[in-house]
């Protein structure tokens, strides 16, 4: 039985477009619980939920909390509100220390984050524009061929690559929608569905490269996001890029930890 210790917890919270993260700390910075909720109901709710669930770590009454992500305004609770950006950085400094880039491929955007020596953001870049660059679209991408999400890396195996010789077919529009016509043009020609996800992956691939280049990313660089998972994608990546994408630690809950870190005990 953990005692009650009023105070001795940070609790950090990341609200994104696919999924609710938490992730409680003790005041050595030690993880004693990562929460992922998936179900898509309002965060009052999921937050309710997961006070209940952590409440058995100790008395969370007066525990400092940092909330991030497109939904922390959405947290009454939260005692400061900080970006992804901020958020991930700590928090992937803090799983990988060597760390000098960051690549989160979330559910509704992407983020190219470039480290300086002492773990601050030098630069970053985001693509929150359009769905093409993301996980949404690699989401669409499965479900139009019967997959879950999760299953795309089994399905697509441990390369970006397609056929023989470099005649891999590829999606070439950088509109989702339109990306998407691309997609039915090869299922017409029958095109197999493995080829079209190989090259769903190179496309997202493509548009996170731009974004690398853009803030001069380097390695050690770190994957984090529910996409770090896709080892299909991780090689496209790589491939596009020329740097190696590592999936971080905990990859889904970068953003937690590092809104965690950020939480100070009240006084």
């Amino acid at each position: 039985m953990i005692a009650k210790r009023p105070g001795t917890f940070r609790l950090g919270l990341d609200l994104g477009s696919a999924a609710a993260k938490a992730a409680l700390l003790d005041d050595g910075d030690s993880i004693l619980a990562l929460r992922l909720d998936v179900s898509g109901r309002p965060p009052g709710k999921i937050l309710d939920d997961l006070y209940l669930d952590l409440s058995s770590f100790g008395d969370l009454s007066g525990i400092a909390v940092v909330a991030t992500g497109y939904g922390r305004s959405l947290v009454e609770r939260a005692d400061r509100r900080l970006t992804e950006i901020t958020c991930h950085a700590r928090g992937v400094r803090m799983l990988h220390p060597d760390a000098r880039s960051i690549l989160d491929v979330g559910g509704q955007d992407a983020k190219a984050i470039r480290l300086g020596p002492d773990g601050r953001v030098d630069d970053f870049a985001m693509n929150d524009r359009c769905a093409a660059g993301t996980g949404r679209f690699l989401e669409m991408a499965a479900r139009r061929h019967g997959l879950a999400i999760g299953e795309l890396s089994a399905f697509c195996g441990h390369t970006p690559l397609a056929g023989e010789g470099g005649n891999a077919v590829e999606i070439t529009a950088t509109c989702a929608v339109f990306a998407e016509s691309e997609m039915v043009g090869l299922a017409a020609r029958g095109t197999p569905a493995v080829e079209t996800l190989r090259a769903a992956h190179r496309a997202v691939a493509r548009r996170v490269a731009l974004l690398l280049k853009q803030v001069g990313a380097e390695e050690p660089l770190y994957f984090t996001g529910g996409a770090a998972a896709n080892a299909a994608l991780a090689a496209a990546v790589s491939a596009e890029s020329g740097l190696a994408a590592t999936p971080a630690g905990h990859a889904q809950f970068a953003g937690a930890l590092g809104a965690a870190l950020f939480a100070r005990r009240e006084n």
